[in-house]
């Protein structure tokens, strides 16, 4: 296959070789090869010939052949020998249309490969599809092409038509658009390439001016205003337009282009996209496809978000995201972007949707409040509406500033704020609002007598009574609520990191003296995605070349996604339980009075003591623990990390004698298990599973590390000094406390017993490891298992502080003794995920992504309100504790309130299995979310509070 003559095939070979070590490129091969027979001024040409190019490029072969004669002298035969084999070998492939791809490979293997393929089978050796997902896409595309172009008989016209597909890593300039208009317009049944080059028509432009206040060029910002204030045109214009006047070239990394290109009623075929990464186009997005009704939207979708964006988006958004029966589609794409979040305030037009805490909403942003001004006077000026969910259908209106203006205010605000339901995160607006508006204000004199204010509503609205909706109503007036200002606050709203950075909230905030979030480095995932994730995390990516949907690990790194490795390919197989019931996968269902779902052929269920047993008429032991465990608190230590109150609880959990020490987990650096030259360093965690053996909970560092060229990853001593990373502290001596920064709102000194069961030397070191504290000093007892809010512990030197309101929603943590205000929920995960994660992993060198306090921490981002703080562990149930408490020492009714609203909100993206949790190797593996909290025990008070958590647990429990 490589073969060109003996000799120059010998040193191509070793070329490559060499290329794996230097810092040379494959593309100056030459150098070592043919070049190396010449010397001056023809041996600088050949150094700069690119053979990668030449492959790609006939014409430009020729002309490198041409500039060598000039230079190079006849006589020097080695020379033309070695140069002639390689170009004869090159020539051999001309003809296959994958010679367009020779530049996109990452490896020398591939690229050495590609250069020499006749056929795309002639790459099995040298290229690995999971490595080369943007060489693949583009083999694929070339091979569009030639089945496409070859349907025409004109020289001309096929000529045009390659020149479309050859642009691989942009859309068709107006040139190439032009040329095929020009001479494949006598050509039938051509709409492969038609489809590529027709210009995307955009009515209501000024919906996007938006956009605008993304940009801080000023005269870039006018020309935008001016532009798309106009009632329609096209995309290529308006970019067109904005490019020549002082916009720049468009770009998805740019906020003001990503504003504007990625906007769903934008065709993106008409902007230039960037070459597809191992990303892809949205990965994020592309695991929403499951939740398509259809065959067919599932196959778009996952088409869409892998690699034909550009070509497909247009058809997806009519075929399914505008029909009302793909409602979870659509929710759940729109979550990843514009992910529901609590409070709305500071709007200047849309003022009814302000002060309002404790409702959720997508876009609560002064764009989306202009946006909707925009719209308003439209209608008035034009008395016309055009309605997202009925393409093609232009609506006249009577005159809105007549006919309920309040109405149309709200109307226009509820699409651009976008409100969502708590229960399904959805935007449909309910159908008894869609009725009474377009029945009123709708002019159907001047409609077609096939649509009337039902047909259309029908298409909007859900007509299921049960299905969440949002009620205009709410918003015809002012919210009446007399909250204080300042008592909730959401820092990373509206976006105040830089374009590659994730924000998060700062534990340390202080006023005046710093900032109330962070900011750090992450990576997008996909090419025109806007959801991100920090440096350092792993996440499951899909596989765009194979259309089983497998799935493979890759990293977030400095450099972008990098160390991609794949997963076992799963199917999505039902449960069986016994010989004849069967449990589709992705159901939920209850065994007795334990909580199960089905994934992947994997029975998962919380592990309940659910009733006293009865033998010959006397009572047995019994009690509310686990496999009827006693109350007897013999803590020890799993191998797994975690502490079990008893070796009781811990069997009960599956593990066994061999995985459990006697005793409570001593000092992992206890015997300096480290190598002579290294210091041990406490580094706790808990595995989630249990193929690692043991849970390895220290670390070693080196004494001769130069600590300062490691990163920054905080750590704090017993004395609450902070150093900047583990090695520092190690070589100060100074005793270790826990991992990340020092924080400052808690207690750094006194021993405490946290809902873990785990005694920790300060409440400090507690809240670093996302645990609750249950009561000062060391732990002394298991607290029984209820479903009351109330002290479990009758340990007489256990004393439980006083909850801030005794009548607050909350919880008492399994096998904890305390009460704790605020919304709880618990989490069924899957082991075998995990376990089928490691093998991803490929070992145990990196398993803190598979690690309770990793998940915690990966779930804690989705949390966005300063005054809430999110902890859980692993309880003795096989099951996550996850609680979210107020900050504040003194809450306030609605600080409280609000936490319980963040909950509810965690329960939702566990439970429809949201991308933002799902694309995160840490969360992948949360199967159901059950929430738990209620009110005290003398008596749940009859409100709307209590009634929703009812509601809310029965909700989850059936769909």
């Amino acid at each position: 296959m490589f073969a060109t003559s003996s000799f120059c095939s010998k040193f191509i070979i070793s070329c490559g070789l060499i290329l794996f070590i230097s810092t040379f490129t494959f593309t100056n091969c030459q150098e070592f090869v043919c070049c190396s027979h010449t010397t001056g001024s023809c041996k600088n040409v050949c150094e700069k010939i690119s053979l990668v190019d030449i492959a790609a490029n006939s014409e430009l072969r020729n002309r490198t052949i041409q500039d060598v004669r000039r230079f190079c002298s006849s006589q020097l035969t080695s020379f033309w020998e070695c140069l002639n084999a390689t170009f004869v070998d090159i020539s051999k492939g001309e003809s296959w249309p994958g010679r367009a791809c020779c530049p996109l490979p990452q490896s020398e293997s591939c690229k050495k490969s590609c250069i020499t393929a006749t056929k795309i089978e002639d790459l099995n050796y040298g290229c690995r599809g999971s490595d080369e997902i943007a060489f693949f896409n583009c083999l694929e595309r070339q091979e569009e092409g030639e089945k496409c172009c070859g349907q025409s008989d004109n020289e001309n016209c096929r000529k045009a038509c390659f020149d479309i597909f050859k642009s691989f890593d942009s859309s068709p300039s107006k040139a190439q658009r032009t040329a095929v208009a020009e001479h494949c317009e006598s050509t039938k049944n051509f709409d492969c390439v038609k489809d590529l080059t027709k210009v995307t028509l955009v009515t209501n432009l000024h919906k996007y001016i938006k956009c605008c206040e993304s940009t801080n060029k000023i005269k870039c910002r006018d020309i935008c205003k001016k532009t798309l204030s106009l009632k329609s045109g096209n995309v290529q214009d308006v970019i067109t337009v904005l490019e020549k006047e002082g916009c720049g070239q468009p770009s998805f990394s740019d906020s003001f282009w990503g504003c504007f290109l990625s906007d769903h009623n934008i065709s993106p075929k008409s902007v230039g996209v960037s070459t597809i990464e191992r990303v892809g186009i949205d990965s994020a997005k592309w695991h929403c496809c499951q939740k398509a009704v259809s065959n067919q939207c599932k196959v778009l979708c996952s088409k869409t978000f892998t690699k034909d964006w550009m070509v497909l988006w247009n058809d997806f958004q009519v075929k399914c995201l505008r029909q009302l029966s793909e409602e979870n589609l659509r929710t759940c794409i729109d979550e990843v972007d514009e992910p529901c979040e609590l409070g709305c305030d500071g709007l200047s037009f849309c003022t009814n949707f302000n002060n309002r805490p404790t409702e959720l909403f997508r876009s609560c942003t002064s764009m989306a409040d202009e946006s909707a001004r925009y719209d308003v006077l439209h209608w008035q000026a034009q008395k016309e509406i055009t309605l997202p969910g009925v393409p093609g259908l232009t609506l006249p209106l009577k005159n809105i500033s007549k006919c309920s203006p309040k109405t149309w205010k709200a109307v226009a605000c509820a699409l651009q704020i976008r409100p969502c339901t708590r229960l399904s995160h959805g935007n449909q607006i309910c159908r008894e609002s869609c009725l009474e508006i377009l029945s009123q204000c709708v002019d159907w004199e001047q409609v077609s007598t096939e649509f009337s204010a039902e047909t259309v509503c029908s298409t909007l609205s859900p007509e299921d009574p049960n299905v969440s909706c949002i009620s205009l109503e709410n918003y015809f007036y002012p919210s009446e609520n007399n909250y204080l200002e300042g008592q909730i606050s959401s820092p990373c709203k509206n976006g105040p990191c830089g374009p590659n950075e994730i924000c998060s909230i700062n534990k340390n905030y202080i006023p005046r003296k710093n900032l109330p979030y962070v900011c750090s480095p992450g990576c997008k995932l996909g090419e025109v995605s806007e959801y991100m994730v920090p440096e350092g995390t792993y996440v499951r990516l899909p596989f765009p070349t194979n259309p089983k949907g497998c799935l493979k690990i890759c990293k977030c790194t400095a450099n972008g996604i990098q160390e991609c490795f794949p997963l076992p390919c799963v199917a999505l197989s039902p449960c069986w339980m016994g010989q004849i019931q069967e449990k589709p996968h992705g159901s939920n269902f209850a065994i007795e009075c334990n909580t199960c779902s089905c994934y992947v052929t994997e029975v998962i269920c919380s592990k309940k003591q659910c009733e006293t047993t009865m033998l010959t008429g006397r009572n047995t032991a019994y009690t509310t623990l686990p496999c009827n465990c006693p109350l007897h608190y013999v803590p020890v230590c799993g191998s797994n990390g975690n502490i079990y109150p008893s070796a009781c609880l811990a069997k009960c959990a599956e593990l066994k004698d061999s995985d459990i020490e006697y005793e409570t987990c001593p000092d992992p650096c206890r015997g300096n298990p480290c190598r002579t030259g290294e210091k041990c360093v406490p580094d706790n965690k808990v595995c989630l599973t249990l193929m690692v053996k043991p849970c390895k909970q220290y670390q070693c560092i080196n004494g001769t590390t130069r600590c300062e060229k490691l990163r920054f990853d905080p750590v704090c001593d017993i004395n609450n000094q902070q150093h900047d990373n583990i090695c520092h502290l190690a070589h100060s001596n100074k005793k270790f406390a826990y991992n990340g920064p020092c924080l400052q709102n808690c207690n750094y000194k006194g021993t405490v017993c946290a809902i873990n069961g785990r005694t920790y030397i300060s409440e400090c070191a507690a809240h670093a490891d996302f645990a609750s504290v249950d009561y000062p000093g060391p732990c002394l007892a298991v607290g029984t298992i209820t479903d009351k809010k109330q002290k479990q512990c009758t340990h007489p030197d256990i004393e439980c502080k006083q909850l801030s309101d005794p009548n607050c929603l909350g919880f008492t943590p399994p096998g904890a003794c305390c009460p704790i205000c605020g919304g709880a929920i618990r989490l069924l995960y899957s082991r075998k995920q995990i376990d089928r994660a490691l093998y991803g992993l490929q070992g145990e060198n990196d398993i803190y992504p598979l690690t309770l306090k990793a998940l915690l921490q990966a779930l804690e981002r989705q949390v966005q309100v300063a005054q809430c703080a999110l902890r859980g562990y692993l309880t003795v149930e096989m099951d996550i504790f996850v609680i979210i408490e107020t900050t504040v020492l003194k809450p306030s009714e609605l600080q409280m309130e609000t936490c319980v609203r963040e909950a509810e909100k965690l329960v939702n993206l566990v439970n429809t299995r949201s991308p933002r949790l799902v694309s995160e190797l840490s969360l992948s593996s949360l199967v159901l979310a059950t929430p738990v909290h209620t009110q005290n025990n003398f008596g749940i008070k009859n409100d709307l509070n209590g009634s929703i958590i009812l509601i809310f647990i029965l909700f989850w429990f059936l769909i």
